[in-house]
C-alpha cells in the first residue's frame, strides 16, 4: 500500500516536472517573440493583450469553475496577480534596452534567490552548495554581462529586479495557492494583470487598437502558449513540486532563449558570454538537485 502511494506521489512529481520544462520552453519562445516586436507594440498595450488572451483561454477550459470563485479566491488572486505584473512589466521594460539572450538568463537568477530568502526566514546558515552557487552565479553575471559584447545596463538592472519579484511570486504561490483551484486562481492572476495593464495603457500610453490588430497574430501566439498555458501549468505544478524545483523553469527557459535568440533574432553570442551562461547553469543545476 505504501508503495502504491508512493508511486502515485513521484508519478505527480514527474508530471509537475513535465509541466514545468513546457513552461520554460514557452516562456523562452514567449521572451524572443517580445523582443522581436518590442518596438511595434508599446509595454502596456503587450501586456494587456497577452493576458486578456491568456484570462480568456483558462475561461473557455473551464468556465463553470470561474463562476464559482469566492472572496477567499479573489483576494489571494487579486495578491498574486499583482505582484506577477511587476514581474512582467519590469521583464518587457528591461527588453527594451538589453537582449533577449541576457534576459533569459538574469530572469533565472530567481532559483537562487529562492533557497537565499527561505534561508533567511527560517534563520539558518547557507549550505555550502548555497555558497558554491552564489558564487558561479556572481562569476557569470559579470561574464554575462559582454554576451553580446555589451556592458551591463538599466535593461539589464530591470531583470534583475523582475528575478527578484519572481522570487517573492514563487514563495508566495506556493504558500497561498495550494488549497485553490487551478483554473480560478490562474483565470484571477491573469485578469488582474490585464486591470492592472489596461490602467497603465489609458495614463501612460494612447489607447490604440490598430496596434494590437496588427499584431494580433503574435499577440496570440505569446497569450495563449506564452501566458495561459504557462500561468496554468506552474501554478498547477507548484502544488506538488517545491519551490526550490520551480528553477528548472528557469534552468530552461535561459537555455530555450538563448538558442531561439540566436536562430530567430540572429543575436551574437560571444564567447565569454557562453562561458558565463555555463557557470549560471551549472550554478541552476546545484541549486536544484541538491535543493539549497
Amino acid at each position: 500500500m505504501e508503495r502504491l502511494e508512493q508511486n502515485k506521489t513521484d508519478q505527480k512529481l514527474a508530471l509537475a516536472y513535465m509541466e514545468l520544462i513546457i513552461t520554460a520552453f514557452f516562456w523562452g519562445l514567449a521572451t524572443v517573440l517580445m523582443k522581436k516586436h518590442i518596438d511595434e507594440i508599446p509595454t502596456f498595450h503587450l501586456l494587456a493583450s497577452r493576458f486578456l488572451v491568456g484570462a480568456l483561454v483558462v475561461f473557455l477550459l473551464a468556465p463553470k469553475k470561474i463562476f464559482t470563485i469566492d472572496k477567499k479566491d479573489l483576494k489571494v488572486g487579486t495578491i498574486l496577480g499583482t505582484l506577477n505584473f511587476v514581474t512582467y512589466a519590469l521583464i518587457v521594460l528591461g527588453l527594451n534596452y538589453t537582449s533577449a539572450s541576457k534576459t533569459g538568463f538574469l530572469a533565472s537568477l530567481s532559483v537562487l534567490f529562492v533557497p537565499i530568502v527561505q534561508s533567511i526566514i527560517n534563520k539558518s546558515k547557507p549550505s555550502k552548495w548555497t555558497i558554491i552557487s552564489i558564487f558561479l552565479s556572481l562569476l557569470g553575471l559579470y561574464l554575462i554581462s559582454g554576451i553580446n559584447g555589451t556592458s551591463l545596463n538599466k535593461g539589464d538592472i530591470l531583470i534583475i529586479l523582475c528575478a527578484c519579484c519572481s522570487t517573492a511570486y514563487i514563495l508566495l504561490l506556493s504558500k497561498l495557492g495550494k488549497e485553490i483551484d487551478d483554473y480560478r486562481l490562474s483565470f484571477l492572476q491573469m485578469f488582474t494583470i490585464f486591470i492592472l495593464s489596461f490602467i497603465m495603457v489609458l495614463c501612460f500610453e494612447d489607447l490604440n487598437l490598430q496596434v494590437i490588430r496588427n499584431s494580433s497574430s503574435v499577440l496570440l501566439l505569446v497569450g495563449i502558449l506564452g501566458t495561459g498555458l504557462t500561468t496554468f501549468l506552474q501554478t498547477k505544478a507548484q502544488k506538488v513540486a517545491s519551490p526550490e524545483s520551480v528553477g528548472i523553469i528557469f534552468l530552461g527557459e535561459p537555455l530555450t532563449t538563448l538558442f531561439l535568440a540566436y536562430v530567430i533574432l540572429n543575436e551574437t553570442i560571444l564567447l565569454k558570454g557562453l562561458i558565463g551562461s555555463g557557470f549560471i547553469t551549472i550554478a541552476l543545476i546545484i541549486a536544484i538537485l541538491k535543493k539549497i
